[in-house]
């Protein structure tokens, strides 16, 4: 699983990261996945993101200009290790 965080390097681009890091521990899925964060704003709005943060999972944007918890992030990891 390909994970993608978008951001400037915010405050909360940053807590999306260590809660998508945090969440990948608690599912198992830390050492079959690869988490990366960009900054590049032409990137972002191929994605169609217009407010960061921004969560992409395998090419999809699952989330814009906020902050999802753990536990969200855990259900989200879950149902796509699920479909696969």
């Amino acid at each position: 699983m390909k994970i993608e965080i978008l951001g400037t390097g915010c405050k909360s681009c940053d807590m999306l990261y260590a809660n998508v890091e945090t969440a990948l521990n608690k599912t198992g899925l830390a050492g079959k996945s690869e988490l990366s964060k960009t900054g590049d704003i032409d990137y972002f709005a191929k994605m169609g993101l217009f407010t960061t943060p921004g969560l992409v999972i395998d090419g999809e944007l699952i989330s814009s200009g906020r902050v999802l918890d753990e536990e969200r992030i855990v259900e989200i990891l879950t149902a796509r290790a699920d479909s696969k």
